[in-house]
């Protein structure tokens, strides 16, 4: 039975993620008994508040933390999948060297002799020197006891070497020396993988598997598969004894965005279940940050995006089974892990995903292969390029960043409206086509241009063509589309159902769905052609600037 621990200040935990760095550390530091804050927080919790803060800037938490949550940084800041990155290894320590150098040097002699010389083997060659010889100095090299020369692989790394080994010969000199004259017993490629192979073992205590267990929680869940089950056991590291840590907390202040998810959450009343629900969240985080390889803990953003991800997806889940029921959703989290909800609702985009993909390579677009990405304009071609992602992503042309994950069921939904109406398009045009042989241009522009023009030339009783128009031909086009109107914004209302219902009788015989969706899409065609004309006078069109009615060069 997992054991329940305090959840005071998990609140107060959110609120100072909220602030600024500087006031961050400032509200820590004056705490009445900042060290005891400090190291209850959970390693997850901690992490994110020296990224908050600024690893720089953090010196006085780090002095305030305890061995655990060092180590924790360091396996989470100072490895690429299996390789350690030495050069951060090497920032870390010189931090820790800052922050407290002799609770550092008795952790290094004590518990990471290992990691010290590995660190030392590739970031500074080291010479040795026996007191009766005598030799000059190699240039870039210093000492520190007139026996052991040391050079910094990285000149500008010298400083930070030179003062975390000052600090470790400063507080136990016999260690130091027998910590260097040791490295040459040293197999590296021995060492490294017996210190990935311990941080593995401690990662996985949080809840971090291995990369390629990691990835299984991308692999989609059909909602059906849900049932009910006894819940899977936390993670070791995260299931602690009374009174040593708070639960973890601020992962979970990502939910703040997501209101149903939020308010499931908050109708567990049952603390033990919302404890879990908590652990269960950051351990799915952990996941996630497992299965993008460490890369996104970059930064604080970072660790807020991979938040937002886990949020977003369980969000989509909880509202697509239940139908906006706050309590059947609270019922689900119960009943279910939140691991299996998350692929429930990345199980919704990769379907999206994979309805492109089998259509694609079948459609008319595909069979002329010299079509660009951005044949169907927007939003269609972004809609696109979105599914296409390794993992899908939703566009979202409001947003300050267009593309990010799916995170509710409405984006579901306008994804699959957009490839109802690319897929209606695709059989429109394939059908057009047929009718009219496609111009050379075709492959240098949109395909709202085919439209506009072949509709221009119907109206004006021209030869049914792809062509470009004549100036003279646009402009009497123009002419009539505005009839009636005595300056801009021409809005030309009275020809929009005309519009659409001249391609939607070429595309007599679709299905109803197809052929509303092709109405809906026309409808938007449309709309882009009224704004990029609506204040354009007819004298001043030009074929150089004339982006969706295709006109001829004055040559021409």
């Amino acid at each position: 039975m997992m054991t329940t621990v305090q959840t005071t200040s998990a609140l107060d935990i959110h609120g100072l993620l909220q602030r600024s760095g500087g006031d961050l550390l400032r509200t820590l530091l004056e705490l009445d008994r900042p060290e005891e804050f400090i190291r209850r927080l959970p390693p997850d919790d901690f992490y994110r508040m020296i990224r908050r803060i600024g690893e720089d800037d953090a010196l006085p938490v780090l002095a305030a933390a305890s061995c655990e949550q060092w180590q924790y940084v360091l396996d989470l800041e100072s490895w690429n999948r299996d390789s350690l990155n030495t050069k951060k290894a090497m920032d870390w320590l010189g931090r820790l060297a800052r922050a407290d150098g002799r609770r550092l040097a008795d952790w290094m002699f004590s518990e990471q002799g290992d990691l010290a010389s590995f660190v030392l083997m590739r970031r500074a060659q080291i010479l040795f020197r026996e007191k009766e010889e005598e030799w000059d100095v190699p240039p870039g090299f210093f000492t520190l006891d007139g026996a052991f020369y040391i050079k910094a692989a990285d000149p500008g790394e010298a400083p930070v070497l030179e003062n975390f080994l000052r600090v470790l010969s400063r507080e136990d000199y016999n260690a130091y020396r027998a910590l260097l004259l040791d490295l040459s017993f040293h197999i590296p490629a021995e060492t490294e993988e017996e210190l990935y192979r311990l941080r593995s073992s401690r990662l996985a205590e949080y809840g971090f598997a291995p990369y390629e267990e990691a990835l299984a929680v991308y692999a989609p869940l059909d909602p059906s598969s849900l049932r009910a089950e006894s819940k899977p056991l936390m993670p070791g590291a995260l299931v602690l004894p009374e009174e040593k840590h708070l639960i973890p907390s601020a992962a979970f202040s990502n939910l703040e965005d997501f209101g149903f998810l939020k308010e499931a959450v908050g109708l567990l009343a049952d603390p033990p279940e919302a404890n879990r629900v908590r652990l269960e969240f950051t351990t799915l985080c952990n996941t996630l940050i497992a299965a993008d390889s460490f890369a996104c803990v970059e930064d604080a953003e970072g660790l807020s995006r991979i938040g937002r991800l886990a949020a977003g997806y369980l969000h989509l889940a909880l509202e697509a089974l239940c139908s906006g029921d706050a309590e059947q959703a609270a019922k689900m989290l119960k009943e279910h892990s939140l691991t299996a909800i998350f692929r429930v609702g990345f199980g919704f985009a990769r379907k999206l995903q994979w309805r492109l993909q089998h259509w694609q390579p079948h459609s008319w677009f595909a069979k002329r292969n010299r079509r660009r990405k951005d044949f169907w304009g927007s939003p269609w071609s972004e809609v696109m390029e979105g599914l296409l992602f390794a993992r899908p992503l939703f566009f979202d042309p409001e947003a300050p960043v267009s593309y990010r994950p799916f995170e509710r069921f409405d984006d579901v939904k306008k994804t699959e409206a957009r490839l109802d109406q690319l897929e209606a398009l695709d059989r429109m045009m394939a059908r057009l086509t047929q009718v009219a042989s496609e111009p050379a241009w075709i492959d240098s522009e949109t395909f709202a241009p085919l439209l506009f023009v072949r509709w221009a030339r119907h109206l004006l009783h021209l030869e049914p063509s792809f062509e470009p128009l004549t100036r003279a031909q646009a402009a009497a086009f123009f002419r009539l589309l505005r009839q009636g109107e005595t300056g801009p914004p021409y809005r030309m209302e009275r020809y929009r159902n005309i519009f659409i219902e001249e391609f939607r009788k070429g595309a007599a015989g679709f299905e109803p769905d197809v052929a509303d969706a092709l109405g809906r899409a026309l409808s938007d065609i449309w709309d882009g052609f009224r704004s990029e004309y609506e204040n354009v006078a007819a004298k001043d069109l030009s074929a150089r600037y004339s982006k969706i009615l295709p006109i001829a060069d004055s040559g021409r």
